[in-house]
């Protein structure tokens, strides 16, 4: 064979490597896994020393919220838990109070129940709602003070909760100005609610910012 037919020869050759794709190429891959955990908000609101107090009548209500005379004061100690091992959070309580009319001297709403804020806790005022006829009084309370919310830290382990230094209040004390002729019958509750949320990634960190999120 002359070095004419070698040549086209090889060129066929060729043609047919490529269109019976033959050809060959050098690759490589390669695939990274990565693993993520998610954390969780897990609070719950206790309250100890009204839970030991004596209750006779097994009606859920103890001896000494029964009954009650004006001025009188009984135990009542909400404190929040994060019983959280995984993320710290900040929390809020929403004390929620019922409202009545006062008579005498003029005619005025007045929050049936009064009480002591502990210290470690701040009234948040933006979000109070004040008393109406028949209604409810609202407040909210960070944990915290100056405009800074105090972060309570996640849990050891499940069995030992991270506490609040102080309850949000440590008792309530049935409004003194009651008088006989403004006709409270029936039970009236006091319902305190507890916030939690997590501490990071938050657009803001001011106590009034933070709230939002749950209203």
């Amino acid at each position: 064979m002359n070095k004419k037919k070698t040549i086209i020869a090889a060129a066929i050759l060729l043609m047919i490597f490529v269109v019976g794709g033959t050809i060959a190429y050098f690759t490589d891959t390669d695939t990274k896994t990565n693993t993520f955990t998610i954390g969780n908000v897990d609070i719950t609101l206790t309250e100890a020393g009204w839970d030991a107090l004596p209750d006779t009548n097994n009606n859920d209500i103890p001896d000494a919220a029964e009954d009650m005379m004006p001025g009188e004061s009984v135990t009542k100690d909400p404190l929040i838990n994060n019983v959280s091992t995984k993320n710290p959070a900040y929390v809020f309580a929403k004390v929620e109070v019922p409202c009545t009319t006062i008579v005498a001297p003029a005619t005025t709403s007045e929050e049936l129940f009064t009480y002591t804020v502990n210290a470690g806790w701040t009234e948040l005022t933006t979000a109070q709602v004040a008393c109406t006829s028949g209604g409810t009084a609202t407040h909210v309370y960070y944990y915290g003070t100056n405009g800074t919310l105090t972060e309570l830290a996640k849990a050891a382990n499940a069995s030992t909760p991270t506490s609040t230094t102080n309850p949000v209040f440590s008792s309530i004390t049935l409004l003194s100005t009651l008088k006989g002729n403004e006709g409270l019958t029936g039970n009236k509750e006091v319902v305190v609610t507890g916030y939690g949320i997590q501490t990071e990634g938050l657009a803001s960190t001011t106590p009034a910012s933070v709230w939002s999120n749950f209203s």
